[in-house]
């Protein structure tokens, strides 16, 4: 369900790695390859121009007003001259004037699915008790252990504004990568981004980029938050083969992705007791998690003793439980709600995440 679970569970082969962060970190934008899948797929250019990085937003023209002359006035003596008699006027009759009624926009599509205007509606009512985290420049560094052993290092990071197409966004990113020296054994490079409106907070366009052993992957996914679909663009590449998949369906008016969804727990009310359901739109389905706060607790960090607001989560899909299981997030109880800790139980065992390193 969550990148975070998928990325730890790929790099079970890989061994703990004693390479600085940032030898295994550098950047990558993922725009050109983005591109290029779309290109692949044939995507028709107005849908290549909506969903392209552009930096800033187009303006239109502004029109040129031309100043009117400003005319001298000129007094002229009035002239005694004879009262003129007033004509009778008829009154006009009034015609009533017709006054064409505009239609309503329509909330949602004419076949837009029963079961999603209920969730629509949900989500909505959430959104409004959201308060977005995003601090551009933040860096947050986590180590992940399977069964106590640590697998690999992930970082988060939220990334300047920009905008996607004509739409504004936060845009945030994360990486994981194992060292070059264990690459005999299994080589992970993987790159996620998330762009959320700015407006709807609300994301418009994710990407997974994977570049594991025996495998090539690039997951694009499209949000049209007008039409309320999503279009998924799936290219696999292997020694044998590529696989290529393109998939459309209609999405809720709010969700997040398998990425945004950390920061937007971060942005939701910790009050003890307090419960959400956040739908997760991935690949054209559609997940939900259930996640309740548990109140403030003292947890030991790299980076000391901090008070952390903690919250259980479950997701589910269809009605059945993942095979992911229950999670638990912790988050600092400050106002940046820094992401700390992450624990999960799944079917192999546990998995686990902590922060070794904060920046801003």
């Amino acid at each position: 369900m969550n990148f975070l679970f998928l990325t730890a569970i790929s790099i079970l082969l890989s061994s703990c790695s004693t390479q600085s962060w940032g030898d295994l970190f550098g950047d990558d934008g993922p725009e050109e390859r983005n591109k290029e899948l779309m290109e692949s797929f044939g995507t028709e250019e107005d849908v290549l121009e909506k969903f392209t990085e552009t930096k800033e937003v187009k303006k239109t023209p502004e029109k040129v007003v031309k100043k009117k002359e400003e005319k001298t006035v000129v007094f002229k003596k009035k002239k005694n001259n004879p009262a003129k008699i007033k004509k009778k006027t008829v009154p006009k009759k009034r015609v009533a004037m017709k006054v064409e009624k505009k239609r309503p926009v329509a909330a949602f599509p004419p076949d837009y699915p029963v079961e999603l205007k209920s969730l629509s509606k949900a989500s909505e009512k959430l959104w409004k008790s959201y308060s977005p985290k995003f601090f551009p420049g933040e860096k947050i560094f986590m180590d992940i252990n399977y069964m106590g052993i640590s697998t690999g290092k992930i970082v988060l990071s939220t990334e300047e504004e920009t905008v996607i197409g004509d739409t504004p966004v936060y845009h945030i990113h994360a990486r994981v990568k194992t060292a070059d020296y264990y690459r005999y054994l299994y080589e992970l490079d993987d790159n996620i981004d998330s762009y959320i409106s700015k407006e709807s907070d609300t994301p418009v366009k994710f990407s997974l980029i994977q570049r594991e052993s025996g495998q090539d992957v690039d997951d694009l996914q499209l949000f049209d938050l007008e039409k309320l679909k999503t279009y998924s663009l799936y290219k696999r590449v292997t020694e044998d083969r590529t696989k290529k998949k393109k998939e459309e369906a209609f999405i809720p008016k709010r969700f997040t992705d398998p990425l945004s969804v950390i920061w937007f727990l971060r942005g939701l009310p910790m009050d003890k007791g307090l419960s959400f359901k956040v739908p997760i739109v991935n690949r054209g389905k559609i997940i939900v998690l259930e996640a309740k706060n548990k109140g403030i607790e003292t947890i030991d960090t790299e980076l000391g003793k901090k008070k952390a607001y903690k919250m259980s989560a479950v997701t589910s899909y269809t009605g059945e439980t993942l095979k992911s299981g229950e999670m638990t997030f912790w988050f600092s109880a400050d106002d940046k709600r820094v992401f700390l800790q992450f624990k999960a139980k799944i079917k192999i065992g546990s998995i686990s995440g902590e922060i070794k390193k904060y920046k801003l």
